[in-house]
């Protein structure tokens, strides 16, 4: 069972960034990205809210889709194929532009 998640991107971009915020999303993205990986998963499972202009949302979840790529090519290849090294390529140009766009550092590197 999915817990509920409720990111706002508005709210973490605000500039009064607390480090406990950034720790909460990153808690939430890991639990998200847990869920993500399953079999039977999907990008946005039900119970995950995530608020922001639309220009934010695209890059967020340009990123999330990014990141389920890459972990699904690293369970599938390993870590030193060509593809998983591409999507690994991939995933840091979609964190660059999320961070360039939002303001917001992305928890994982």
């Amino acid at each position: 069972m999915l817990k509920d998640i409720d990111i706002d991107l508005e709210k973490l971009k605000s500039g009064t960034l607390t480090e406990s915020a950034v720790v909460r999303m990153a808690a939430d993205l890991k639990y998200l990205l847990y869920h993500m990986a399953g079999p039977s998963a999907n990008l946005f499972p039900r119970g995950v809210k995530v608020s922001g202009s639309r220009v934010d949302l695209q890059n967020f979840s340009r990123v999330m889709a990014k990141e389920k790529n890459y972990m699904d090519s690293y369970l599938k290849h390993g870590l030193n194929d060509p593809r998983v090294l591409n999507d690994r390529h991939k995933l840091e140009k979609a964190v660059y532009a999320f961070e360039r766009e939002t303001g917001i550092k992305w928890p994982f590197k």
